[in-house]
């Protein structure tokens, strides 16, 4: 389990691979040690197509094993449509989400986990989009057993550094940067960073952050140093900017010292100050004379996945919506219980629920409104994936 001293040494691999992506690998194996897992990823999901995508993975794998994954196991898997249940940074383990019984008997771990020796993972939910959400994921040896709360918690310390991370590598354009390798993954192309020394003085301020000191109803500049319209607002940001610059890692809260910005106009905006410690220092900050990063961003500009908004409409349980995501895909009531290990009654109880919650009279209604509310446009319901069965 992490320390503090694990915890800190940690935060600046994952600063460092923001810097140098070829450290991801690498990082992503420490990540996973620290809770006891013994493989993890970065990656984006998208429910609705039912697609997953690999930014960075602890092992090497092959395009062919990406391809056979997508086309046989993600349209399938139990833990798909977590980021519309799920608050960012939050963490989940798949037995916790799914259920011990039914996440054991289901294909896709009868299938893809336990011939791997893999027993249970865990997803740090890391940002979303209108039609995706980005996931660290750790899985667990069989030996293990299921993760516990606290490795939840451990987990939980890193993402909003993983994200920090990201937004640095895409807007500070390092000479060894994939350029929208990881960025594209978390969807944080719109935060705005600017760095400045330990009294406020700008160094740095990428295109977002321009703007938003260009509208001057918020954020704005005095002379050459970082401030609020508000008075009251520009000191608490000088304090806290004073404060991260005399500090490391570990003497920051959580999400770094965070503070509220009225606008005089427009949305109100949230401001986040971390200081630049470890690989960032040396490598980022020392061209800019710069020790602290102020990142910015509007107050609920995250739109919610359009299946999100579904499911919170009717009330549908995470259970009732895997029954109903196989449903989209043309599935018979025993196709979808022998795929998600449950009786036939079980899912028949599913299926009478989801008629009495979003009205729907029958299962060809049902199967109408799952279509058009879950299904991609390219994918027709009779479009079905080709699962293989156990151990094929």
């Amino acid at each position: 389990m992490l320390n503090d001293r694990s915890l800190l040494d940690l935060v600046g691999a994952i600063y460092d691979c923001s810097m140098e992506p070829a450290r991801w690998p690498e990082t992503l194996e420490r990540i996973a040690t620290s809770v006891g897992g013994v493989s993890a990823s970065l990656s984006i999901h998208d429910p609705l197509r039912r697609e997953a995508r690999f930014s960075a993975i602890a092992h090497e794998t092959s395009e062919a094993e990406h391809a056979d994954y997508n086309e046989n196991y993600v349209p399938i898997c139990p833990v798909l449509t977590s980021g519309w249940y799920c608050e960012i940074d939050e963490v989940v383990s798949a037995i916790a989400y799914v259920g011990a019984e039914e996440w054991v008997n289901s294909r896709y771990y009868q299938g893809f986990y336990k011939p791997r020796g893999w027993h249970d993972a865990l997803g740090l939910h890391l940002a979303k989009s209108a039609s995706r959400y980005s996931i660290l994921s750790v899985v667990g040896p069989l030996a293990k057993g299921a993760f516990g709360a606290g490795e939840q918690q451990a987990l939980s310390l890193l993402g909003p550094h993983l994200r920090r991370a990201a937004s640095i590598a895409d807007l500070l354009d390092a000479r060894s940067l994939q350029h929208d390798m990881l960025s594209a993954t978390l969807d944080l192309l719109t935060v705005g960073i600017v760095l400045t020394d330990a009294q406020g003085r700008i160094a740095y301020f990428n295109r977002s952050a321009d703007s938003l000191l260009q509208d001057r109803s918020g954020l704005c500049r005095a002379g050459d140093f970082l401030s609020a319209r508000d008075p009251a607002v520009g000191d608490a940001l000088r304090a806290a900017i004073a404060t991260a610059s005399g500090g490391g890692v570990l003497a920051m809260p959580r999400s770094g010292i965070a503070l509220p910005i009225p606008r005089a106009k427009g949305q109100d905006l949230a401001a986040w100050v971390l200081p630049l410690d470890a690989g960032l220092r040396s490598e980022l900050a020392a061209p800019f004379a710069a020790s602290v990063a102020v990142f910015v961003k509007e107050l609920g500009d995250t739109s919610p996945f359009p299946g999100e908004l579904f499911v919170k409409r009717y009330a549908i349980t995470p259970a009732e919506c895997r029954v109903l995501m196989l449903l989209a895909q043309g599935m018979s009531p025993a196709e979808i219980a022998d795929v998600l290990g449950l009786s036939l009654p079980t899912v028949k109880t599913h299926l009478a629920r989801l008629f009495d919650k979003t009205g729907a009279h029958g299962q060809a209604a049902l199967m109408r409104l799952a279509v058009s509310a879950l299904a991609p446009g390219r994918m027709e319901p009779h479009a079905r994936p080709q699962i293989k069965s156990p151990g094929s």
